[in-house]
């Protein structure tokens, strides 16, 4: 597994592939497979991912994901409850499951660089109705169309957004049973953040649109919600150092040899 998120990651995965994909290799014909390994840009990212891909050096026959991702969360948090089960359930069947054939790099507004010329950027018509069963709601939602001809680079949408934001409240109602759960908090945290991601890039539309039409009250009154936006996730993302820089930086100065190397740091 070789992957590269040039340094934006996101929650983004391809669990039913990584499932298989070992064992089907192992068991091609003339192959010459020895091994599972991993090279990662930072695994401090969707950890169930990786989860998967260590067990799959032991596994003889596919996985059962069905089951496997039932008991994820009973694993990862220390107890078993229903509804972070129906939560994970959901992450698998859309986060978790991008079948669109496209790599994936993090384009969302909020950690993009503002260099784009506002009216080379489409607005109309850029959502699609689309309806999709999950295990436990049948849901409606728009979704980015393909916008290949478009000079600004689409944010990558390839799931049910309306979907994620269920699992996110699932997250919420029965997340105090785990509370005390350092990885419960650093997924509802990061859970939170894509969700506020992709509101962000629904605003920035908006205010491109307010732009393009001339309304100024459009565009201060939306730029002034992206603003506070971007200070609620700095806020979320502050709310557990799995996703500070201070650890990575005191982390470093421990490997210093003497003083002025730390200083360095």
């Amino acid at each position: 597994m070789l992957h590269n998120f040039a340094a934006d990651f996101e929650m983004y995965g391809v669990l039913d592939a990584v499932a298989s994909g070992p064992i089907d290799a192992r068991l091609s014909e003339n192959s010459t497979m020895v091994g599972v390994g991993m090279s990662m840009e930072g695994i401090e990212q969707n950890p169930i991912v990786y989860d998967l891909m260590s067990e799959m050096s032991f596994h003889q026959r596919q996985v059962d994901l069905q089951v496997w991702v039932e008991t994820y969360p009973t694993r990862r948090y220390g107890k078993s409850v229903v509804g972070l089960q129906d939560a994970w359930r959901i992450l698998h069947q859309t986060l978790y499951n991008c079948t669109d054939g496209k790599n994936d790099k993090n384009r969302d507004v909020i950690v993009a660089f503002p260099d784009v010329e506002p009216f080379v950027i489409q607005t109309p018509g850029l959502y699609a109705r689309t309806s999709k069963n999950y295990s436990t709601l049948a849901l409606e939602n728009y979704v980015v169309k393909d916008a290949s001809n478009d000079a600004y680079e689409q944010p990558h949408i390839w799931y049910d957004t309306v979907a994620v934001i269920h699992a996110l409240e699932l997250f919420l109602e029965y997340g105090d049973e785990v509370s005390d759960s350092s990885t419960f908090r650093y997924d509802l945290v990061d859970l939170t953040r894509q969700a506020l991601a992709k509101y962000a890039n629904q605003i920035f539309l908006k205010i491109i649109q307010g732009y393009k039409s001339n309304n100024i009250n459009q565009v201060t009154t939306l730029c002034d919600r992206f603003l506070n936006l971007v200070n609620d996730l700095d806020m979320l993302l502050a709310s557990h150092e799995g996703f500070l820089l201070g650890p990575w930086l005191e982390s470093a100065k421990g490997l210093a040899r003497d003083h002025e190397q730390e200083i360095q740091v």
